[in-house]
């Protein structure tokens, strides 16, 4: 019972009440010899500090869990726990302990017949080693799990899979292939309806198309992304997508579509108070307006990025913002006003020690001397 409410209590976010009651059964465990238990108990409690980030606590009691583990022949238990010291290591950049541990899970799950788990366990050590750079490596484990999700018919770690091997395909600039491994991976998550799996191949298909020039299949996969998220009420999602899209029309030189786009996404932003996508977008759009020759609405936007800046205590946007302002009165001739930005910009540019402090300040010097 105890056991059972630390559980209840974790699963609540209640760490410390958590804590205490699986610290009581883990002390009558121990009083009437149940083995079983105290590895149960001292998993858990390695799983809450591992959620606290205290690793080096939660890796000890891993390892007093698998002890009892391994001395009781508790196979299911040794595999569980091996996964989440492999995860901790990994996380750690602690690789090759990482790659060992998953190994021995790897021996477990070929001995017991855990297919499933085989094929899942050789997916993350085949990440392990894609980050590692270790790429054929990363292509053989990658494939082998492949093989055993076809086996068993585990279509959705065979989306998985055949993702990850896009990406590597990719990477090693193998678009062609690349291309063809997203799509078998987009065609089975649309065929088992799996949301969050297909917006985030569309996510990289779109890249791919877009750095081979090929922008209008790019901007239908966007528009394909943008309906999704709209759909599930991915807001964070529609801002993140409406964003690449609207850099998408501005390198085609569309820019009112583009606008359009831009004002779209800050929208949301000012919606739902993400303040630092206000401030990118702003950014953004007064360069558009600024390059249009709309000098007066891009030093509005520019005065509204500088006034959010400042008080999000962004201090390089500011300093970059208070520049361009004080090249554009410059160029206005307004000489007054632009030393009334670029004193401020040089004296933070200075203050931060920024190697752009000494051309502000140039800037400033010959302002002054020709106004």
């Amino acid at each position: 019972m105890l056991h059972q409410l630390g559980i209840l209590y974790a699963n609540k976010g209640e760490v410390d009440q958590a804590i205490a009651l699986y610290n009581q059964s883990l002390e009558i465990n121990e009083r009437i010899g149940n083995v079983q238990g105290i590895a149960a108990t001292l998993h858990q409690l390695a799983i809450i500090y591992t959620n606290k980030g205290e690793v080096d606590q939660a890796i000890a009691l891993f390892n007093q869990s698998l002890e009892i583990d391994e001395r009781i022949g508790n196979v299911q238990g040794i595999a569980g726990t091996l996964h989440e010291l492999r995860i901790l290591y990994a996380n750690k950049g602690e690789v090759d302990q990482a790659i060992a541990l998953f190994n021995q899970s790897l021996e477990i799950f070929e001995r017991i017949g855990y297919i499933k788990s085989q094929a899942d366990a050789l997916h993350s050590l085949a990440n392990i080693y894609a980050k590692k750079g270790e790429v054929e490596k990363a292509l053989a484990l990658y494939n082998q799990s492949l093989e055993i999700n076809d086996r068993t018919d585990n279509v959705q770690g065979k989306a998985a899979t055949l993702y990850c091997l896009g990406h590597i395909y990719a990477k090693k600039g193998e678009i062609k292939e690349a291309i063809a491994l997203f799509n078998q991976s987009l065609e089975i998550d649309e065929r088992i309806g799996n949301v969050q799996g297909i917006a985030g191949t569309l996510h990289e298909l779109r890249i791919l198309y877009a750095n081979k020039g090929e922008v209008d299949q790019a901007i239908a996969l966007f528009n394909q992304s943008l309906e999704i998220d709209e759909r599930i009420g991915n807001v964070q999602g529609i801002a993140g997508t409406l964003h690449e899209l609207r850099i998408l029309y501005a390198n085609k030189g569309e820019v009112d579509q583009a606008i359009a786009l831009f004002n779209q996404s800050l929208e949301i932003d000012e919606r739902i108070g993400n303040v630092q996508g206000i401030a990118g977008t702003l950014h953004e759009l007064r360069i558009l307006y600024a390059n249009k020759g709309e000098v007066d609405q891009a030093i509005a936007l520019y005065n509204l990025s500088l006034e959010i800046s400042q008080r999000i205590g962004a201090v390089r946007t500011q300093t970059m913002t208070l520049r361009r302002l004080g090249d554009l009165a410059q160029q206005q001739g307004e000489y007054t006003k632009a030393i009334s930005y670029l004193q401020p910009a040089s004296e933070i540019l200075q203050r931060l020690q920024s190697p752009h402090a000494e051309s502000v300040s140039a800037s400033l010097d010959r302002i002054i001397r020709n106004s």
